[in-house]
Order: structure tokens, then sequence, then C-alpha cells
């Protein structure tokens, strides 16, 4: 014999929407907005994206500046100097010289070059690229924000306009009751309360079409905040309820969640970014070798002090840290620290990310259910239209109780594009909290 809430459940589990193009539902001539163009027009041209982006590049660089350091450093120095007094000697029988001119003249091309720093370049460059993959990892959330913002905006844009056509529906048949109404309390078979209760109505239904095209008019604009066009631009959106099923084994769903979620390797890659800081901090003490050389022109020399001569200059320096005041040793106890509480973060990521799968299935389930709810009160009350039409055809239930079967219809037609749009929705935060791209 078959569970059936187990059943129920494992449905609800697979109903994963594939964003392809392909195995949606209906559409309208007049649609002009499908969902996956508009999620990579989104992405393409939002700001928080674009800076996300800059912000790769600004990581190639500080990579390419770390990797300056293998390089030489090359510059050509001049300089003119005029002394006095000009140092001379004097020698007893011979007279006077001077030990150098009085006016200096010196240009010289001065090289230097890194021999080695003990690793020191090498941990810098490890910490740089891992920071710029830290920054890859970011972008994608971004991009994976920005597309569960559009799929929200873009499904109740659906719900509004297709609900300002079930009111615009409603307008019109309760227009056509209240037109026979007063024909009929013109012959004397209706009554004044009948046509004041439809006019009621009328003023009900009114209303309650302004709201939603308030609603209509605040999604739109949301919608044209999010594309960067501008705020008077409308909109209408393809009516896309069915997508191709994608089983899942359920009792991988949360392994598969920690697998893909970009938060948990975020929270990962931080670690790894505060490990290879406290590599890099404990190199700070590294001596550094280097190698250098000079060569240009310059007066000064004896005997002919005035006349610039070619000169150079080679050699090698190296500089021994001894004491820091224990900044290193500091650095790296507050780098331990970082990694200690990413290790917290990590395991913090790892529940809410469990929490969040959870959530979205037993979500996924109710929403399965209100759906298939829905669909059967919206039979019943196709049904009790039909009984109700043959009562007021035959005389034995008046204008109000046709309109009540009829407002049923309408309300629960509503209802279950509510429900239908609402599992849309909930299986696309299912499949972000699985770690699918939703891009």
């Amino acid at each position: 014999m078959i569970n059936r809430p187990f059943f129920q459940f494992h449905i609800a589990l697979i109903l994963l929407f594939s964003l392809s193009g392909k195995g949606y539902g209906q559409t309208n001539a007049n649609d002009s907005l499908d969902l996956v163009p508009l999620i990579n027009k989104v992405i393409q041209a939002y700001p928080t994206v674009q800076e996300a982006t800059e912000a790769l590049t600004a990581a190639d660089l500080k990579i390419a500046l770390a990797r300056s350091a293998y390089l030489p450093n090359a510059a050509i120095s001049g300089s003119y100097a005029h002394i006095g007094p000009v140092p001379s000697l004097t020698v007893p029988n011979i007279g006077s010289f001077s030990l150098a001119p009085d006016n200096n003249i010196n240009a010289a091309l001065n090289i230097n070059q890194a021999v080695t720093d003990f690793g020191k370049t090498k941990k810098n460059i490890e910490y740089e690229e891992k920071s710029k993959e830290l920054t890859s990892l970011g972008i994608d959330q971004v991009r994976q924000k920005m597309s569960l913002a559009v799929i929200g905006c873009y499904y109740n844009l659906l719900y509004y306009q297709e609900a300002v056509a079930i009111k615009e529906e409603q307008l019109s048949t309760l227009r056509e009751h209240l037109v026979n109404v007063e024909k009929k309390a013109e012959t004397g078979s209706a009554t004044q309360y009948e046509i004041l209760s439809t006019k009621v109505r009328i003023s009900t239904v009114e209303s309650q079409k302004t709201d939603v095209v308030t609603a209509l008019n605040l999604q739109n604009s949301y919608l044209n905040m999010l594309m960067g066009v501008p705020a008077s631009a409308q909109h209408r959106v393809r009516k896309l309820l069915h997508a191709d099923l994608i089983p899942f084994p359920e009792d991988s769903l949360i392994v598969q969640a920690l697998n893909n979620r970009n938060e948990l390797k975020m929270a990962e890659k931080k670690m790894m970014l505060s490990q290879a800081y406290q590599n890099l901090v404990k190199k700070h003490e590294n001596p550094v070798l280097s190698a250098f050389a000079s060569g240009g022109w310059k007066n000064g020399y004896i005997p002919e002090l005035a006349k610039p001569k070619a000169n150079y200059a080679i050699g090698l320096s190296l500089l021994i840290p001894i004491y820091d005041a224990s900044r290193t040793d500091i650095n790296t106890k507050l780098a331990g620290s970082a990694i200690r509480s990413n290790s917290y973060e990590i395991d913090l990521t790892k529940r809410t990310i469990t929490n969040e799968v959870m959530e979205s299935i037993n979500a996924l389930k109710a929403a399965s259910s209100k759906s298939q709810l829905f669909e059967m009160q919206l039979s019943q009350a196709k049904k009790a239209l039909e009984l109700a039409d043959l009562k007021f055809k035959s005389g034995t239930l008046t204008n109000l109780g046709l309109l009540d079967a009829e407002n049923e219809v309408s309300e629960s037609s509503l209802q279950l594009l509510k429900a239908r749009i609402e599992r849309v929705v909930i299986a696309y935060k299912l499949k972000a909290a699985l770690g699918e791209k939703l891009y």
C-alpha cells in the first residue's frame, strides 16, 4: 500500500524547474518579456554586478603587482651641485691643488634586482590569487541574488496582470447583470435591493482592481529599476507556469546543497585566505638579498677634476630584520584568530544552508498541496455555477445567488493562479538553495 504523505512529499521534492526556454506553458502574442533573457539583461547591466566584476579586474592587477617584485627596478638619476669652498691640498715646494671640482655633475643608470626574499613574494602572490578566487565567488553570489530578485518580480507581475484581467472580467459580468436586473425591475420581476446590491458589488470589484493595478505599477517600476530603463516603461510578461521536472534523490538534497552553495565555498575560501595571510606574515622576518648595478658619467676624478668620466658600480646587499617590536608575532596571532573565526563561519553556513533546504522543501510541499486544493475548489465552483445558472434560468434562484456563484469562480481562479505562481517561485528558491545557478 502506498504511503500517501510520503508520495506527496516525493512529488513536491521533484518540482524543480529548468531555466531553459523549452517546456514552458502558454504565451500571449502581446507578451513582451521572457524570464531567461530578462535575467541575463539585468545581470549584464545592474550596477552591483558591474561593481563586483570591476573588483575582479582589481584582483588581477593586485596579482600582477605582487609578481612585479620578481622584476628589476631601473632608474636614471642626474645631479648638479656647486660647492664652496672647494677642498684643496697644499704640498710644499709644489703648490696647492683642488681635491674636487666646484661644479659637480653626475648622471647614471641604476638597476636593483632582488635575488631572493626567501619565499616572501611567493606567499604574497598566493595570497592575492586566493583573494581573486574569493572575489570570483562573490560575483557568482551577486548574480544568483539578482536572479532571485528578477524571478520574484517577474512572477509578481504575472500574478497582478492576470489578476487585473480577472477583475475586468468580473466587472464585465457584473455590468451585464446590472443591465438585466434594471430591465427586470421595469417589469417588476426584480427589486431595487438587487439593483443596489449589484452596484455595491461593482464598486467593490472596482476598488479591488484599483489596488491590483497599483501593485502592478509598483512591480513594473521595480522591474524598470532592475533593467535600468525609464521608470515610465510598461511591460508584460509571459505566462510561464510549467517547466521540465528535474528529479533529485531526496536523501541527497542537503549533500548536494553543501557541495554546490557559493556561500559555503566563500566561507571555506576565507579560511584558506586567512591561512595564506598567516603564511605571508611569517615571511616578513625573512632576509632579502639584492643585486645592484650603476653606471654613468660624473666628474671629480684626479687629475682632470672638471672632465666627466664613465664609471660603474656593482654589488650585493643583504637586509636582515632583527627587531620589529613584535609586530610579526602579533600579526601572526591575529591571522590565527581570523582562521578560528572562519571555522565558526563555515559551521554556521552549513547549518543555515541545511535549514534553507528544509524550509524550501516544506514550503514546496505546502504549495503543491494548496495548488491541488484550489484546483479542486475551482472545479467545484464551476459546477456550482452551472447549477446556479440552471436554477436562475428556471426562476428558482435570484440574480444575487447567481452573482455569488460567479464570484466564487473568479476568486477560485485567482487563488489557483496565486498558488501555482507561489509553487513556481518556491521551486526556484529550492533550486537556489541546492546551489544551482539561476542565470
